[in-house]
């Protein structure tokens, strides 16, 4: 079985603020973190997970169906 790097809580917790603020620069003013911080934690886990959860539109990010 090949390896799968875990998530992170952390990961989780970004994703969730990008949702609940509606987009990265929203989130990273309440998070206190950079735009790029928090793009690259939700890359990492739509990566180890294999699947988008978010689609960017302009300045709002939505979940995806997955």
């Amino acid at each position: 079985m090949p390896y799968r790097p875990r998530s992170t809580l952390e990961q989780w917790r970004i994703l969730q603020a990008v949702v609940d603020a509606g987009g990265y620069a929203q989130a990273a003013e309440l998070l206190s973190k950079s735009q790029s911080s928090l793009n690259h934690a939700v890359a990492k886990l739509q990566t180890q997970l294999g699947v988008e959860l978010l689609e960017v539109r302009g300045r709002k990010a939505y979940l995806t169906e997955a």
